[in-house]
């Protein structure tokens, strides 16, 4: 069944997502992370969703401190105090398993700290809000309203996406206030 093969596409995801996260500290860069990423789905027979996606040549997104989504692999080396996003998707029997997530690496200031935190949190308290019912663009309120109290603000440039049978798909989960 579908449910099957999407849930199993993300139990994949997850398991080369712990492979890539094993991988962070100071001194490696994001290409043999990436290398990883490739090796592990290979491991599992599985493809990276990511690879020859409308031209991206990597295996997976490594997004370092500033850069909002979608990083490119390279080889710069990760530093200490960076803040690594990593974002996995793996395609098997037909559907993609689509994660990611954020970070420390080595010892990040407070303020870092704070921004991982309070993502996370957004994060936690969105997925309470997921029931029959609730509209996903409600999602965006829950997630502006606490990003907001801990003093920091939604990048409104992107927004979460359906997976499935396709790689970006609807719905469209904006994470900001009065989104349609």
């Amino acid at each position: 069944s579908s449910g099957i093969n999407a849930e199993y596409g993300g139990r994949l995801g997850r398991e080369v997502l712990d492979i890539a996260a094993a991988m962070i500290k100071p001194g490696v860069t994001c290409e043999q992370i990436d290398d990883a990423v490739y090796d592990a789905c290979m491991e599992r027979e599985c493809y990276p969703s990511p690879l020859n996606y409308r031209g991206f040549p990597k295996s997976c997104c490594t997004s370092v401190n500033e850069v909002i989504c979608h990083g490119i692999p390279d080889q710069r080396p990760l530093q200490d105090g960076d803040i690594l996003n990593i974002d996995i998707t793996v395609y098997k029997n037909g559907f993609h398993g689509d994660l990611n997530e954020t970070f420390l690496v080595g010892n990040v200031d407070e303020a870092g700290v704070k921004l991982v935190q309070a993502s996370y949190e957004s994060l936690r308290l969105a997925i309470e809000h997921v029931k029959p019912g609730n509209k996903y663009r409600d999602l965006g309120n829950v997630i502006n309203k606490y990003i907001n109290s801990c003093g920091l603000s939604v990048v409104r440039s992107y927004c979460g996406h359906g997976i499935n049978q396709l790689f970006h798909t609807t719905p469209n989960d904006p994470h900001y206030f009065k989104n349609k």
